[in-house]
């Protein structure tokens, strides 16, 4: 926060652009390759890519020479090259060579912002904390990507808007018989009902009081350091063993107007039970899936730049309660990075 601006506006900024201290999502394995790859996520420039162990890195996407991009350079030998100069960079941030110039004072200083990564599970996470938190937790990741029981597939899409919105949609469990109403998984079950909240250790699960399991089972908000959702989905018995489709949902905001949509879908199998769900998903979910995230996208791209004029009701007990713990996490955030001010002043 500067001078100029106000707690409030620093905690709007923060909800706007996303809280830090937290594992992010930021999008699929397969998009960093062999080459530097340029991204926004928390509205943050960065650029990605493997070094010679295969290792995903993470750092800002500024040369520490004269800021040019280094997402316009090459890889060699496992180091981020500039295009402009040939200043080589390591994933930690640190100028690992200047080879226009031997013996050059920058090499060895950590000059860049580097941000830690994990890969797990087809998905690359990266941790954003503040000043106060640069050395990140382990990962607290569900049970669905760790436990072999579990079998799935990713699916990861860009949605212009923020995303906010998107994260309602995760608890917003009145809007899929209508939406969705047309769709293999979700057409079914009634149009009107009333919603309930249930707390739990790590945050809440949202139901409806009377039809419970005909399209979605339940909408669970996990809060934790990487903060997800957990969607049981309803599939007809032609759909194979499992029960309900576990859907495990992220989403990072790329900036202010955009955000990257992850979310892993999942069926507690294995042997060739689950070699028969990943059959039938690359042959048969997948383009079912992409139907009823489209009608998601659609519909939230109509939404006008956050926050939107609403008049909320009933149904949108687990939408108010997600915007409270985030609006609280960065209240928090911005009361801790006053303190660490002030002690620094004193």
């Amino acid at each position: 926060m500067d001078g100029t601006e106000t707690r409030q506006e620093h905690v709007d900024r923060l909800l706007a652009t996303g809280i830090r201290n937290r594992w992010w999502c930021i999008g699929p394995s397969a998009m960093v390759q062999d080459t530097p790859v340029a991204l926004t996520r928390l509205g943050e420039k960065l650029v990605a890519w493997r070094d010679e162990t295969g290792k995903v890195n993470l750092v800002a996407d500024r040369c520490p020479h004269r800021a040019a991009a280094l997402s316009m350079g090459k890889v060699i030998d496992g180091r981020l090259t500039c295009r402009y100069h040939g200043v080589q960079v390591g994933g930690d941030g640190r100028v690992l060579d200047v080879p226009a110039f031997p013996g050059c004072e920058l090499v060895g200083r950590e000059l860049v912002k580097a941000y830690p990564t994990v890969e797990h599970f087809q998905a690359i996470w990266a941790w954003f904390g503040d000043e106060a938190h640069a050395e990140p937790p382990p990962i607290d990741l569900p049970e669905e990507l760790t436990s072999p029981e579990w079998t799935g597939f990713l699916v990861s899409t860009t949605w212009h808007g923020n995303y906010q919105y998107v994260l309602d949609n995760f608890v917003d469990i009145m809007h899929p018989p209508y939406l969705h109403d047309d769709t293999y998984t979700l057409a079914y079950g009634d149009k009107s009902d009333v919603v309930q909240i249930d707390d739990t250790e790590t945050g809440f699960i949202v139901r409806r009081k009377e039809d419970k399991e005909s399209n979605v089972e339940r909408m669970e908000f996990v809060a934790c350091n990487n903060a997800h959702a957990r969607v049981g989905v309803y599939i007809p018995p032609g759909g194979g063993p499992g029960g309900f489709l576990r859907i495990i949902a992220t989403v990072v905001p790329i900036d202010e107007n955009s955000s990257q949509f992850n979310a892993w879908r999942m069926r507690k199998l294995d042997g060739w039970q689950g070699a028969m769900f990943r059959f039938m998903f690359n042959n048969l979910y997948e383009p079912l899936t992409w139907e009823v995230i489209e009608q998601d996208r659609e519909i939230l791209e109509t939404l006008p730049p956050w926050p939107a004029p609403e008049n909320l009701y009933q149904h949108d007990l687990g939408v108010a309660r997600i915007r409270r713990y985030y609006r609280k996490e960065a209240e928090a955030q911005v009361a801790a990075l006053e303190r660490l001010a002030e002690n620094k002043a004193a």
